[in-house]
């Protein structure tokens, strides 16, 4: 044996400012269930920021993929500290005080983020090994995959734009977004829900563009997208969420230059987010009809409503483990009913659950009377807690987790693929996912519907495959 190889330095499987915040955060966890504060609270909220900075340093890939779900775990983070400080919970008719929620809410967050991290980097190599390509992907560029994106963006947009100018935007007419979409026609609603993949679709094609016209005129499509769902009524965290999914084919393709990015594109984003936050907080406003006082009021009951489930489920159902059977079994049946939708309206499961258990008599009525298309929010890891106990949760974080890291690491396969058209499916996938997390649904992951769309989907990638390689029917033609 080699003297290099006797005095090698010994593998660390864990880096030492990862054993440190993970200390950090365990300590935390144990303070706040013995002396519980808002100071707990905000130092959770400060070592998660922390954990997920770290993630960005180590795999500025896996941190991009996984930004529309740091979004929605900041939200929790920052609404549990107004919550332990003693914020007002108006849909579940509580007040919030000093608990362990905010640093319990970290650690198991961080098991969804960084088993979904890990198993990504991990299926990205083994990928890389393999020397594996796309899956429906052209042979040879075509004009057809260049306009791909746009040719099916632009009409989205076109029709969107002028619905809302015959029938009128919610925005502009004072409709609510939800009250608006129980009545919009099929076309409308599809449009406006599949903004994810519209989104991941629009910035594979313009990180693939063969010109930096076409390039920016991808994202001008993209920006029209974004505000004619402002004019739609989308608020500030899918605007965020939409806009996070269209920036990761560039880091993917360039990963180094994400700090550099960052600080060139700063003034346009911070313009963006104050676009974002004045629309959101005229929303809140009842649309220009409501006091300051009575906007900040309204805004501060929403603030408190990306946390509040977990806030409950950790002062009521606090347990190690058990399973309720009867829970389990009607989630299951949801996964077969038709409408799934509905069973899980009428069954009292996910947000229904907590809805029917907690919400003031007013409150219950409203969310009744509007069967089931507007509901409370970031459900998952309060709903599993009820159904399965710490440990429970965790195991289902773990497993969320890694089915995360494998969908995005085929999301990401499939932006890098040069045909925008193979985003389509997994970006789908990706958007079920992130539903399953903060609705708590398994239908939007699992049922019959969700595999109607994957099917079609994958129909529509495999058409355009075969349209662009050599010899097939489009090229056939041609020639």
């Amino acid at each position: 044996m080699s003297v290099d190889t006797l005095h090698a330095r010994p593998r660390v499987l864990i880096p030492p400012a990862v054993l440190v915040l993970g200390g950090l955060l365990a300590a935390n966890c144990a303070w706040s269930l013995v002396w519980p504060s808002p100071a707990t609270a905000a130092a959770a909220a400060l070592l998660w920021a922390a954990a997920a900075w770290r993630l960005f340093g180590t795999d500025a890939r896996a941190a991009v993929l996984l930004l529309p779900f740091m979004t929605l775990h900041l939200s929790v983070m920052v609404s549990l500290i107004a919550i332990e400080s003693g914020a007002h919970m108006k849909e579940m008719g509580a007040r919030g005080a000093a608990s362990p929620a905010s640093a319990l809410f970290a650690m198991l967050s961080l098991v969804f983020l960084g088993t979904a991290a890990a198993v990504y980097v991990r299926r990205r190599s083994l990928r890389a090994e393999r020397g594996a390509a796309p899956p429906f992907s052209a042979a040879s560029p075509s004009p057809l995959l260049a306009w791909a994106a746009p040719g099916i963006a632009a009409p989205v947009v076109a029709y969107l734009a002028l619905t809302g100018l015959r029938n009128g935007f919610p925005l502009l007419e004072g409709i609510d977004r939800f009250q608006y979409r129980m009545n919009a026609d099929v076309l409308t609603l599809n449009f406006l829900n599949l903004k994810f993949v519209i989104a991941a679709l629009l910035a594979s094609g313009a990180a693939a563009a063969p010109g930096r016209a076409l390039r920016a005129g991808h994202h001008l499509i993209f920006a029209a997208y974004l505000a004619v769902s402002f004019l739609f009524g989308d608020k500030f965290f899918i605007i965020i969420a939409a806009t996070c999914f269209y920036c990761m084919p560039f880091v993917l393709a360039r990963p180094a230059g994400l700090a550099q990015a960052l600080w060139r594109h700063a003034p346009l984003a911070i313009v963006a987010l104050a676009c974002v936050a004045g629309v959101t907080l005229f929303i809140y406003s009842g649309y220009g009809r409501f006091s300051l006082d009575t906007t900040l009021t309204r805004l501060g009951d929403r603030v408190a409503g990306q946390g509040q489930l977990w806030f409950l489920a950790v002062r009521d159902s606090s347990h190690w483990f058990g399973i309720d059977a009867d829970g389990v079994a009607q989630n299951l049946r949801s996964l077969f009913a038709n409408p799934a939708a509905t069973y899980v309206f009428d069954h009292r499961i996910a947000a229904f659950y907590f809805v029917d258990k907690y919400a003031p008599s007013s409150l219950w009525t409203s969310f009744l009377h509007n069967g089931g298309t507007v509901t409370p929010t970031m459900v998952f890891e309060a709903y599993g807690l009820m159904l399965f106990g710490y440990l429970g949760l965790a195991a289902a974080l773990l497993l969320m987790g890694a089915l995360a890291g494998a969908v995005l690491e085929w999301l990401a396969h499939a932006m890098q693929s040069g045909n925008p058209v193979n985003v389509l499916l997994p970006a789908f996938v990706a958007t079920q996912v992130l539903s399953v997390m903060s609705q708590g649904t398994l239908y939007s992951l699992l049922s019959l519907s969700a595999f109607k769309a994957y099917a079609a989907f994958l129909l529509l990638q495999w058409m355009v495959a075969e349209c662009t390689r050599p010899g097939g029917l489009l090229r056939e033609q041609r020639a």
